[in-house]
């Protein structure tokens, strides 16, 4: 089984879509360095406020409107109009148009924060897009998190950073963390412990996963 190393998202392969969500984004200077020249970037309907304050200038606006940005796009980028009344957010249109252009590596910006139900629903949003084979990252100040299927993993140390090692949607079986202060043999992870919040390098080392079964969510947080 090949490894797979989880690299921070700067590093990604060429050719990303990165999707600027409506969610509150108090300092956007931890999401800087996460940005690339060559970026294909959506802003989900108020995510066109966060993409200028990152300075970027989306391809393509999703947009119902309900967050008021008809009269702010004023560079007159391409929209996509959504019907208000619909099953999908604005941020799962952002990410199905994605798909649809081609792109397997994304990067989910003001997906947090603010609402609950609307960080869960962007957490289905990751899994959606893992489900299909794509790489997604949701980054926020604090952090990141990436939804991985099974398979080796080795995830690339990194100073003043939590691992924490999160199940999604069901049990994580076979699992196997090696290189962190609290290694793990053969484990199950379920939805109703949260056995491996707050995890860390040891040593700085990489750590390394392997799991036989499940969706594994992989945060790097801030401590």
């Amino acid at each position: 089984m090949d490894e797979k190393t989880f690299r921070r998202p700067e590093e990604a392969a060429p050719g990303r879509c990165v999707i600027c969500a409506a969610g509150p984004v108090e300092d956007t200077a931890p999401l800087l360095p996460l940005l690339r020249a060559d970026d294909w970037v959506i802003a989900a309907d108020g995510g066109l406020r966060l993409a200028r304050r990152l300075s970027l200038r989306p391809a393509l606006l999703v947009a119902d409107f309900d967050s008021s940005v008809r009269e702010e796009n004023r560079e007159e980028i391409p929209v996509a109009v959504l019907p208000v009344r619909k099953d999908d957010t604005d941020t799962m249109a952002a990410a199905r148009i994605g798909l649809e252009r081609g792109f397997r590596e994304f990067l989910l910006l003001g997906a947090s924060g603010g609402r609950l139900d609307h960080t869960a629903g962007n957490f289905a949003v990751l899994a959606y897009l893992c489900g299909r084979g794509a790489r997604a990252v949701l980054a926020d100040e604090h952090g990141r998190v990436e939804m991985v299927p099974p398979g080796r993993y080795r995830v690339e140390a990194e100073e003043g950073m939590a691992l924490s090692l999160l199940p999604y949607g069901g049990a994580v079986s076979g699992l196997w963390v090696k290189n962190a202060e609290y290694p793990l043999e053969n484990a199950t992870l379920t939805p109703d412990f949260p056995l491996g919040v707050s995890n860390a390098f040891s040593n700085g080392r990489d750590v390394e996963i392997e799991f036989t079964g499940g969706i594994l969510q992989i945060f790097l947080c801030r401590d």
